[in-house]
């Protein structure tokens, strides 16, 4: 297991593909069993593949973009250029034969969400949220109908405001010192108040603060809005902790040699190049709305 951490810069928009009747119009990609929002690993898969095509330099780069440019079902499916090594292709006009990824994504999830509260924010998390990230020694114990907050209070502050509950809250001592070491310095200003949550909380309190944006579609013509063209659609708040398990099948690198047998693929070199695509999602975004200000990610630096 392969651990990269990220924050959201702005509200980040996955959408499940299509519209219902109830809060909102647009919604979210959710988990089936927890309900919690989450980031579907194909998100995050193709989001890569496009950003490492302008990472690339020389000859890479060259192969890359040609194909890319390819026309029909032979685009993305060339077989000689690194981002199909890495991602895989399918069978096409040119390519007779397909090959799976030697990255693996696997969907992240939201391990510690933002709520406002009188003591000011809080990032909530819950031991099910952490289970998805640390030793199981390590997954802390929650008390029920009580916050553990990790991060000084006010004085003589008993009880807090979480969403639209009030709760006892406690010290978390040691509770949460395993996930601050697992997030590394680079997190230590970004979180500087964590709280351990039950897991029957958490789920209602990131569902209740999810955020809700509107918009209209306006007619070119008048400059005005159009008359129902109203829709509603959510989000995954800015300065939610997100976690991605994301690795590379180190036993294939050695025989995944471009469509001419030629060019292994070297591990280390290529999960620094994911790094590198991976670090324009803080740029460029990922998801839908990118260019209405939504969709900015940015991966943190391991501890």
């Amino acid at each position: 297991m392969s651990i990269r951490f990220a924050v959201t810069l702005d509200p980040l928009h996955i959408g499940a593909g299509g519209y219902r009747l109830g809060r909102v119009d647009n919604t979210i990609v959710r988990d089936a069993g927890s309900g919690l929002p989450k980031v579907p690993g194909s998100s995050l898969a193709g989001v890569a593949r496009s950003y490492l095509v302008q990472i690339l330099d020389g000859e890479e780069a060259e192969k890359a973009r040609a194909c890319a440019a390819s026309a029909d079902n032979d685009r993305g499916n060339c077989g000689k250029c690194l981002a199909c090594r890495l991602f895989g292709y399918a069978a096409s006009g040119k390519q007779k034969k397909s090959h799976i990824g030697l990255l693996r994504f696997y969907d992240g999830d939201i391990i510690a969400f933002p709520v406002s509260t009188v003591a000011g924010p809080v990032w909530v998390t819950s031991p099910s949220a952490l289970a998805q990230v640390l030793a199981p020694a390590d997954v802390p114990v929650a008390r029920e109908d009580t916050v553990l907050v990790d991060g000084a209070l006010p004085s003589g502050m008993k009880k807090i405001n979480v969403g639209w509950l009030y709760l006892d809250a406690e010290p978390a001592g040691d509770s949460l010192t395993a996930l601050r070491a697992a997030l590394g310095n680079d997190a230590a200003k970004r979180f500087s108040r964590l709280a351990l949550a039950p897991d029957w909380l958490f789920a209602e309190l990131v569902n209740s603060n999810l955020e809700v944006r509107t918009s209209v579609s306006i007619d070119p013509l008048t400059g005005a809005a159009e008359e129902g063209k109203l829709f509603t659609y959510e989000a995954i708040p800015a300065a939610t902790l997100l976690a991605f398990d994301v690795d590379i099948d180190r036993a294939r690198c050695a025989y995944a040699c471009d469509a001419d047998g030629k060019n292994p693929v070297d591990a280390d070199e290529a999960l620094r190049l994911l790094d590198g695509a991976l670090e324009l999602c803080g740029v460029l975004g990922m998801g839908g709305m990118c260019t209405r200000g939504f969709g900015r990610v940015r991966f943190l630096e391991g501890a």
